[in-house]
C-alpha cells in the first residue's frame, strides 16, 4: 500500500474510532441518572495497539474494540458512577480530536486532488 493510501486509511479509521467514542460518551451522559449504570469507555490504547500490529489492514478495524468499564470512578448511593463533568470534558476532547482528524483527512484529499488535476 502506498504512503498516501495508508495515511488515508489510518485517518479514516481514527475518525471512525472518534465516532464510536462519541457514541460511548453520549451513552454515559444519557444514563447519568440510571441506577446501577456503570460508565464505559473505548480505550484509545486498543486503537493504537491494533494500528501498531496491523497498520495496513483495510476495512472496519473497530469490530474488535469493546467498551470497557471506566476504572477508578466513585459510585453514588444509587450504584451509578457516571461523573457528568468528566463525561462533558471527554466529549469536548473527543470533538476536538474528531475535528482535527477531519481537517487532516481533508488536507490529504486536497493534496491528492491537486496531484491528479495537475
Amino acid at each position: 500500500m502506498n504512503g498516501m493510501t495508508s495515511q488515508y486509511q489510518l485517518l479514516s479509521n481514527a475518525i471512525e474510532f472518534a465516532n464510536q467514542n462519541h457514541r460511548a460518551i453520549s451513552q454515559n451522559l444519557a444514563n447519568v441518572n440510571t441506577p446501577n449504570y456503570e460508565a464505559q469507555q473505548l480505550s484509545f490504547e486498543q486503537f493504537l495497539k491494533h494500528v501498531e500490529t496491523s497498520p495496513e489492514t483495510e476495512g472496519d478495524l473497530l469490530r474488535s474494540f469493546q467498551l470497557e468499564n471506566t476504572p477508578g470512578l466513585a459510585y453514588r448511593s444509587d450504584g451509578n458512577n457516571v461523573d457528568l463533568d468528566r463525561e462533558l470534558a471527554n466529549l469536548k476532547k473527543n470533538d476536538l480530536a474528531h475535528q482535527t482528524l477531519t481537517q487532516l483527512l481533508g488536507s490529504q484529499l486536497k493534496i491528492m486532488k491537486k496531484a491528479i488535476s495537475g
